[in-house]
C-alpha cells in the first residue's frame, strides 16, 4: 500500500521560484529540503544542502546522502537553473563552446537529475517529478519588449526549455505501468530587477497582472504533488497570465 509521505525534494530551490514554494509547503506540514548552490533562507541548515548541482558526481553524492536520511520522497521538483559566465550573449556574438556548454548545463543536466531522480524512484515504488520549462519554450520571445533595454534572451534557454517539454513526455511514458508520474510547469516571466519599460510592455502582453511572483506558482505546485492531480501525467501546465495568447 502506498504511504502517505511529506518530504519534498527542491533542486535548485533557493532562488526566486524555490524560495516562495519551499516556505509555502513548509508552512503547509511538508518537511522542504533543497539542494543549491545557494542557502535557502527559509529552511534550517539541515533541511538546506549547499551542492553546485553541475557538478554531477557531487550532487549525486548529496542525493544519495540526503536519500539514506529521509528514506522516503513524496516529489522531487527540479527549479536549477545552470548557466556559464558567458550566458546572456546575443545571437550575433554567440560561440560555439558558449553554446555546448550552456546547452549541456541547461538541458543536459536536465536528463542527468531526471535519471537520478526515476532511479531513486523505481527503488521505491512510485515518485512525482516536476521539471520547470517556461513561456519561451512553448513561444518565441517578444523581442520588442526588449528594446532600449540591456537585456537579451537567450537562444539556449529557449531551446533548452522547449526540450524540457518534450523530455517531461518522454519520462512520462518511459515510466509507464511503473507509479511515477512527470510534470511539468511554464511559468510567465518573474518580477525581479526588470526596467520599468520591460515591465510596462510585457504587462501590455497579458491579462491582468503580468509579470509573477514566485508565490504565484505556489498553487500549481501544491496541486501537482497532491492526490488530485492523480492522473495528470506527462503534461506542461502553463502559468503566464495569458502571455501567449
Amino acid at each position: 500500500m502506498k504511504k502517505k509521505l511529506k518530504n519534498i525534494i527542491i533542486l535548485g530551490g533557493s532562488g526566486r521560484i524555490g524560495s516562495a514554494i519551499s516556505k509555502y509547503l513548509e508552512l503547509k506540514g511538508y518537511d522542504v529540503y533543497v539542494i543549491d548552490k545557494v542557502k535557502n533562507k527559509y529552511l534550517n541548515k539541515k533541511k538546506s544542502i549547499i551542492c553546485d548541482i553541475s557538478k554531477s558526481e557531487k550532487f549525486e553524492n548529496k542525493f544519495n546522502g540526503l536519500i539514506k536520511k529521509i528514506k522516503f520522497v513524496e516529489a522531487i521538483i527540479n527549479l536549477s537553473y545552470l548557466k556559464n559566465k558567458n550566458w546572456g550573449r546575443s545571437f550575433f556574438n554567440l560561440k560555439p563552446k558558449d553554446i555546448k556548454e550552456n546547452l549541456f548545463l541547461q538541458l543536459g543536466t536536465n536528463i542527468l537529475i531526471s535519471k537520478i531522480s526515476i532511479n531513486f524512484f523505481l527503488k521505491q515504488g512510485y515518485g512525482n517529478l516536476i521539471l520547470f520549462s517556461s513561456i519561451q519554450g512553448i513561444s518565441a520571445p517578444k523581442f520588442s519588449h526588449y528594446e532600449n533595454t540591456k537585456m537579451v534572451s537567450p537562444i539556449e534557454y529557449s531551446a533548452a526549455k522547449a526540450g524540457i517539454i518534450n523530455i517531461t513526455k518522454y519520462l512520462a511514458k518511459i515510466c509507464k505501468g511503473k507509479n511515477i508520474r512527470v510534470n511539468c510547469i511554464s511559468p510567465g516571466g518573474i518580477l525581479d530587477t526588470q526596467p520599468k519599460s520591460f515591465i510596462k510592455r510585457y504587462k501590455k502582453s497579458c491579462l491582468s497582472k503580468g509579470l509573477l511572483s514566485g508565490e504565484d506558482l505556489n498553487g500549481v505546485i501544491e496541486f501537482l504533488i497532491s492526490q488530485n492531480s492523480e492522473f495528470i501525467n506527462g503534461q506542461n501546465l502553463i502559468i503566464d497570465d495569458g502571455w501567449i495568447l
